[in-house]
């Protein structure tokens, strides 16, 4: 399996790492529908959740889709 580089401009994300790499372990994209139910920042236990209730969630555009690993800098 290849190693996955997710870039990510959003540097006030603790994730963020130098040269706008994303560092998380996981990361979970979902539709703007589904997203807007859950809390911004989204732990390991959650996805799971997540996953069992929402299944597979469709989109569009890439407008309609939103990152809920999003977690603010401290």
């Amino acid at each position: 399996m290849h190693e996955l580089t997710v870039r990510c401009t959003i540097d006030n994300c603790h994730y963020w790492g130098q040269g706008n790499v994303c560092d998380a372990r996981e990361i979970l994209i979902t539709s703007d529908q589904v997203g807007g139910r859950y809390p911004q920042h989204i732990d390991t236990q959650q996805l799971s959740t997540i996953l069992e209730e929402v299944g597979e969630t469709p989109a569009s555009r890439c407008e309609e889709t939103c990152c809920k690993t999003f977690k603010a800098k401290r």
